[in-house]
């Protein structure tokens, strides 16, 4: 097993000032015995409801509370880390946990977005979630070929921030008609905003990856399957189906790219079934759209509950369920 070592450049502009006003104020009501993976699980609920608030509601209140869901999972994001380093437990386990988890919470959150504008473009969802996958991958990456984990100045919490202000602004009726009205032949304000932000993502991406030493084989092959996948997927399947499919897709790979860093140093490839199946299904008319997500999506998950298992296992000595006094 690899000697484990966190080490981080964090450059976010909002970091410091985000855990200085809502963060560090909390810490001390939190008891010395609650283990940081606990928060990490705890604090991750939060995206869960209000995903499922936003697949089910569509009211100003349910905005309200879907914002408020994604600010606690952001002070529950920090607050594990400052209680770890609090308690000196911090370890690969809790690193997995904490950072793994927000592998499904790129795409989880950015579907829930789109469900609160209620955006439904097959093109947009897909490339929104390919270049946000493609920026998150390329960060562990580098980490995994340099040992140190890189936040830039405008990174994940800049981005789950506006996403929050900009969904509980548009709790507002008046402000949530201006973000959905048209404004480019049928692309409505929100929806160029998205679009934007995968402009972003991509200098991310690019910025990122050119400066990771040592790339291998493996992530060619992911950032290649991942183009093919957004490219063939988008017109086979719905949004909520792409949705799935990438995030399931991408964060596979990302748990492969923690597992090397954080056990045993091995970088691995990409799933190249899916991959592959989609290029071969092209040729085959027609599709069973829905039978073939079906198999697409279990297979995804099968590999993945494996990859958590096999990394929970290698990493068990470090769960604890009350935090030892010293």
């Amino acid at each position: 097993m690899r000697e484990y070592s966190y080490r981080c450049r964090d450059f976010s502009l909002l970091t410091p000032d985000f855990k200085k006003w809502f963060v560090a104020p909390l810490l001390p009501y939190v008891p010395w015995g609650i283990p940081a993976n606990i928060i990490t699980l705890f604090s991750n609920l939060f995206v869960y409801i209000g995903f499922f608030v936003s697949l089910n509601y569509h009211t100003s209140w349910s905005r309200l509370i879907v914002a408020g869901c994604l600010f606690l999972y952001l002070v529950g994001d920090h607050l594990d880390g400052m209680q770890a380093k609090k308690t000196k437990t911090g370890s690969a386990l809790g690193e997995f946990c904490d950072h793994y988890l927000d592998a499904f919470n790129n795409g989880i959150i950015l579907y829930t977005a789109f469900m609160v504008f209620e955006i439904n473009h097959p093109l947009l969802t897909t490339v929104v979630l390919t270049t946000s996958y493609l920026a998150h991958m390329s960060v562990f990456y580098e980490q995994f070929k340099t040992g140190w984990l890189t936040f830039e100045k405008l990174g994940s919490l800049e981005a789950v921030l506006l996403m929050l202000l900009l969904i509980g602004v548009a709790a507002f009726g008046p402000v949530h008609q201006f973000f959905t009205m048209p404004v480019y032949g049928s692309f409505r304000l929100i929806e160029i905003l998205f679009a934007l932000s995968a402009i972003g993502a991509t200098g991310t991406f690019i910025t990122t990856f050119k400066r990771t030493p040592s790339r291998g084989s493996g992530v060619w092959f992911f950032i290649t399957g991942t183009i093919v996948l957004a490219t063939l997927v988008g017109h086979t399947f719905n949004v909520m189906q792409l949705f799935i499919l990438i995030t399931l897709y991408a964060s596979l790979y990302v748990g492969l790219i923690m597992k090397g860093h954080l056990v045993d140093g091995i970088e691995r490839f990409p799933d190249l079934v899916v991959s592959g199946a989609i290029v071969i299904l092209q040729f085959i008319m027609p599709i069973d759209t829905n039978a073939t997500f079906l198999i697409f999506t279990t297979y995804l998950l099968a590999r993945i509950l494996l990859l958590v298992f096999q990394t929970f296992n290698a990493l068990k000595v470090y769960w604890v369920w009350s935090n030892p006094r010293f």
